[in-house]
């Protein structure tokens, strides 16, 4: 049956009255979705055009406002809300571009789409304005490594959609607001390196996905919050270098997830807890650095995926655990400066993975266990400052690896083992102030990287070993307070890296060689309380880095050479308690820098030099017990920050300048057994 004529139309009418209006409403939406991309890229242009220079070139593909999503670092999307069919912003990612603006002239307004914000690691100043707080479809905001000021603002506790948040490497100060306990989608938070001050609020417990939480350097104060203690799916949390104080929390032993546990640099007391012992996936727990008290738990050795282990710089007392040996995947393990008694656990030869052990500055006794040899991968091994006694064991020889050895303040007896020679890694080598005797081993000059080398404070005998002038690296060489004897072998003058060389308080005799002239980069050379004898060689005035030259208590003769006046850093010359003669040179008037001077036990004859005057830094001045004849030189009062000055005993005649009565810095004067006609003024 066909339709009648008149209704027919009408439906074809309204039909073609929806197309159109259907028609109308999309161009009407496109063209709303293309005014929104283009006030997008509107607003982003006005922040370039408040961002210096540089950051504007950086920036340059930014300027067609119709294709903003082709900009360098502008990510689009067309599905942040569903009735949208035109793209808008959805990812700003710039980071390190050394852009150098601020965020304040940045309109978040005109960005309520981002999820991303990415501007870390450029230059950024200013603060975070409160205006943030719109942009509620944020998943990450990434600003650290800036120079952003001010405090986080309030407004960040509405981005409830933030699964990350890193504002770390600012200037950011102020505390950290309760509000960020609504941010209960964050998986990663970190605000370290700031100002940031205040207690940590127990509102961070609210954010149960983190995953990883860094408040570390910066000036919080308090209690660790027991609410942390809920945050189960933690598995790194770094609390380090800020203020916190009371007992570590016992709460932190239900984070089971936890590899990465660093409360290190604080003032936290009181016990390690003891169920710490829970967190079996620790690889990593920093806890130096505090006032720690307390036996180290018998059951550490749970941990049995630990890796670096720092327990020291605490009061923790007792013994070192034998069950340490059973963390056999430890690479460091640091328990120095603590209160630790009785023996070194030979257990500790376990460790087949140990490249770092510190057991420095505690009361640990008994002998080095020869385990230690089983410490191949060792590179570091501090036992300085403690009372261990016998003797340094030859298994030592084995640590084929170790680039540092420090042994010194203890008790240490016997030789050195000639052993110590295979360790040709070595780059420091410390035994000062132990109870060794015995030679040098030759051995030593083996050790071809060696830096640094003390064997001072000992009862070593014999003679320097040739060898020594292999150790061309050396910058560091001291054999002070020995019984070393015989020459100084010319050999050292090979060691050209040398900065500062003590020989001094041994028995060492004959000429110092000509050969140390070589030694142009030593800042100190010390040769004091020996038995040289022969002129100081002229070739020392070649060390013109030279600051502090020491050379008394020995028998030198002759005179003091003139080109020590090429040695214009120096500001200590102690020459005293020799036999050197006749004047003192003129030269030594260009030592501006002197500070020390010491001359007195010589044989030093005519008047003392005018040009002693140029040195007006000069705190100490002794030229007593000598034979100096004349008049005191009026020179002297230009010395205006002299302290001490003695010229006693000498043949001195004539008058005390008046002059001298301005060295309102002198506290202590002696001109006594002189020739002088005038009292002190």
């Amino acid at each position: 049956m066909e339709m009648d004529p008149l209704p027919k139309m009408l439906a074809s009418l309204i039909m073609t009255i929806l197309i159109m209006t259907m028609m109308a409403t999309s161009a009407a939406v496109a063209s709303s979705d293309a005014a929104v991309l283009e006030g997008q890229a509107r607003a982003l242009l006005v922040w370039k055009d408040s961002l210096d220079n540089q950051s504007q070139q950086g920036l340059r593909s930014w300027g067609n406002t119709s294709t903003p999503c082709n900009w360098r670092g502008i990510s689009c999307d067309i599905s942040v809300h569903r009735q949208q069919h035109w793209p808008v912003i959805n990812g700003i990612s710039l980071w390190g571009m050394r852009l150098r603006g601020a965020l304040e002239s940045l309109n978040f307004s005109a960005l309520r789409t981002l999820t991303r914000l990415d501007l870390s690691h450029n230059l950024l100043a200013g603060s975070i304005p409160p205006s943030i707080e719109v942009l509620g479809e944020l998943h990450a905001l990434l600003l650290q490594g800036n120079q952003i000021r001010g405090s986080i603002p309030l407004g960040l506790g509405n981005l409830t959609k933030l699964h990350s948040l890193m504002l770390h490497e600012n200037e950011l100060f102020g505390e950290i607001l309760s509000q960020i306990g609504n941010l209960s989608s964050l998986v990663t938070l970190n605000l370290s390196n700031n100002h940031l001050v205040g207690h940590i609020p127990c509102e961070i417990g609210h954010m149960k996905h983190l995953v990883a939480l860094d408040l570390s350097s910066n000036d919080l104060f308090g209690k660790i919050p027991s609410s942390i203690g809920g945050l189960t799916e933690l598995t790194s949390l770094y609390l380090y270098g800020n203020r916190l104080s009371g007992q570590i929390p016992r709460e932190l032993g239900y984070l089971l997830n936890l590899k990465d546990l660093q409360l290190g640099i604080n003032t936290l007391s009181g016990f390690i807890p003891r169920n710490l012992h829970n967190l079996t996936k620790l690889t990593v727990l920093i806890l130096g650095g505090n006032k720690l008290s307390g036996l180290i738990p018998q059951k550490i050795d749970y941990l049995s995926n630990l890796e670096y282990l720092d327990l020291g710089d605490n009061i923790l007392p007792g013994s070192i655990p034998n069950s340490i040996g059973n963390l056999t995947k430890l690479i460091a393990l640091y328990i120095f400066v603590n209160q630790l008694s009785g023996h070194i656990p030979r257990e500790l030869g376990y460790l087949e993975k140990l490249e770092r052990l510190y057991l420095g500055t505690n009361t640990l006794i008994g002998s080095i266990p020869n385990s230690i040899g089983n410490l191949t991968k060792l590179t570091t091994l501090f036992l300085y400052n403690n009372q261990l006694s016998g003797h340094i064991p030859q298994e030592l020889g084995f640590l084929e690896n170790i680039e540092r050895l420090t042994l010194s303040r203890n008790m240490l007896t016997s030789s050195i083992p000639n052993s110590i020679g295979n360790l040709t890694k070595l780059a420091s080598l410390d035994i000062f102030m132990n109870q060794i005797c015995g030679h040098i081993p030759r051995e030593l000059g083996r050790l071809v990287n060696l830096v640094s080398l003390d064997l001072g404070a000992n009862t070593l005998i014999g003679s320097i070993p040739n060898s020594i002038g292999n150790l061309t690296k050396l910058t560091y060489f001291y054999i002070s307070s020995n019984q070393i004897s015989e020459h100084i072998p010319r050999e050292l003058g090979r060691l050209v890296n040398l900065e500062s060389l003590d020989l001094g308080n041994n028995t060492l005799t004959d000429a110092i060689p000509n050969s140390i002239g070589n030694l142009t980069k030593l800042r100190g050379l010390y040769l004091y309380d020996n038995q040289l004898s022969v002129h100081i060689p002229r070739e020392l005035g070649r060390l013109e880095n030279l600051e502090q030259l020491v050379l008394s208590n020995n028998t030198l003769t002759g005179f003091i050479p003139n080109s020590i006046g090429n040695l214009t850093k120096l500001y200590i010359l102690y020459l005293d308690n020799n036999q050197l003669s006749r004047q003192i040179p003129q030269e030594l008037g260009y030592l501006v820098s002197l500070y020390y001077l010491g001359l007195s036990y010589n044989a030093l004859t005519d008047s003392i030099p005018k040009k002693l005057g140029n040195l007006t830094e000069l705190a100490v001045l002794y030229l007593d017990n000598n034979k100096f004849s004349g008049h005191i030189p009026r020179e002297l009062s230009y010395l205006a920050n002299l302290k001490w000055l003695s010229l006693r005993n000498n043949a001195l005649t004539g008058p005390i300048p008046n002059s001298l009565g301005n060295l309102t810095e002198l506290k202590r004067l002696d001109f006594g057994q002189n020739q002088l006609s005038r009292r002190i003024p």
